[in-house]
């Protein structure tokens, strides 16, 4: 399962350059965890739609193409098992 949670960005840091700062905050992760957004199976990617708009913002002619910068890869697994 992949989920997608907000977390203070200096836990995150913490968490990062300490893995015992996880015992240290179990609520917090607890909650973001319940709190968070969970990906549906088999999703697609999930790309920077922002980044697609500024481009085409500044220049019209500008298409959505595979050079998007992906955020999270497809769930290819569950998408290939679905096909």
């Amino acid at each position: 399962m992949k989920i997608v949670i907000d977390i203070p960005e200096e836990e995150y840091n913490a968490i990062c350059k300490d893995y015992i700062a996880v015992h240290a905050c179990p609520f917090l992760l607890g909650n973001a965890i319940k709190n968070g957004t969970p990906l549906p199976k088999g999703h697609g990617r999930l790309k920077d739609v922002d980044h697609y708009i500024k481009m085409e913002w500044e220049h019209p002619d500008y298409s959505l193409t595979d050079d998007e910068p992906t955020i999270i890869e497809a769930d290819k697994a569950e998408s290939e098992e679905q096909a």
